[in-house]
């Protein structure tokens, strides 16, 4: 009997579950809206999960999956552990679909776990928020990731809001003027310093706003502004802190050991990514660096792949 298998990544801004054959052949994939209970709340998380689930049994007419991973961001505790896994066993509950094996996993380490291929391994990740996760072959050990709150050290909300704090301590007349200023003011049509302080303020604020703010970093760096050089120096520098931290606690010994690299600020600002890899290898020259190119649903595949061929 072939085997079906059910992957989903649930992140915070959109969710993307797909049916696959053991042997890769799509028959289902659709996304809808994010799924961090913590963002959208736990009902409306059920209402996604059971509509995906439904619309997914609708258009495979099958009801027995083989093994299915939900891979879900906002899982990084005991607690959140629990309130996920309350929350897709609802949704189960409410399908026509059985699944003969459950993993229920935070998206980042199902990635890891996904792209390791039960080999050594590590990912990190960069975008609104950042976290790193590293594999030694039995366990999966976890740095940063602790919220825009306490920590996301050189995230794009955490680029974000120092260059806010530059361009703001530049008009100011505590540090001087910033080439930063005139980029996020063009680009998001604003007419001074009062009308940034607006937008940023402004009640539909959301952390995705002012991680977008990052994208302005680049350019202001191969225009030589010093401010944004010091930010991206800064950045690189707690990304390497991450992977470092993670390399450490699985006891990394200097062996080959690919380090896989994915999110928004990595991919497209290449003043960070240099400097953090060069940081990196300096410590660790014989870490692989690997940028990842296919969408976060096939390491999430690959991940459930590996489940329905082992009994754990």
């Amino acid at each position: 009997m072939r085997k079906i298998l059910l992957a989903v990544d649930g992140g915070a801004t959109k969710t993307t579950m797909t049916i696959r054959t053991e042997d890769g052949r799509e028959l289902f994939t659709k996304t809808s809206t994010g799924s961090n209970y913590q963002a959208v709340g736990q009902g409306r998380v059920i209402e996604l999960f059971e509509a995906l689930l439904n619309d997914a049994q609708k258009a495979v007419s099958i009801r027995e999956i083989t093994a299915a991973v939900f891979a879900i961001a906002g899982m990084d505790t005991d607690e959140d552990a629990k309130v996920i896994r309350n929350l897709v066993e609802t949704s189960l509950q409410h399908s026509a679909l059985t699944i003969k094996k459950l993993v229920i996993e935070n998206d980042v380490e199902a990635a890891l776990l996904g792209l390791a291929q039960r080999q050594p391994a590590s990912l990190l990740i960069s975008g609104t928020g950042s976290v790193c996760f590293s594999y030694d072959g039995e366990k999966v050990v976890r740095t940063g990731g602790w919220g825009h709150r306490a920590g996301d050290e050189g995230s794009g909300y955490w680029i974000g809001r120092q260059i806010a704090k530059a361009i703001f301590r530049a008009a100011d007349g505590r540090t001087a003027p910033t080439k930063l200023t005139e980029l996020v003011l063009q680009a998001n049509d604003l007419d001074g310093i009062d009308s940034l302080m607006n937008w940023l303020y402004r009640a539909d604020y959301t952390n995705a706003r002012l991680a977008c703010l990052s994208t302005y970093l680049q350019e202001a760096v191969e225009q030589g502004d010093e401010a944004a050089r010091e930010i991206a120096e800064k950045a690189a520098e707690e990304l390497a802190l991450l992977a470092t931290a993670a390399l450490q606690k699985i006891r990394y010994s200097g062996e080959t050991h690919p380090f896989y690299i994915n999110g928004g600020v990595l991919k497209n600002t290449p003043v960070i990514y240099d400097l953090f890899t060069s940081k990196l290898a300096k410590a660790f020259p014989s870490v692989q660096f690997k940028l990842c190119e296919e969408k976060p649903i096939e390491y999430i595949v690959k991940r459930v792949t590996h489940i329905s061929q082992t009994d754990k």
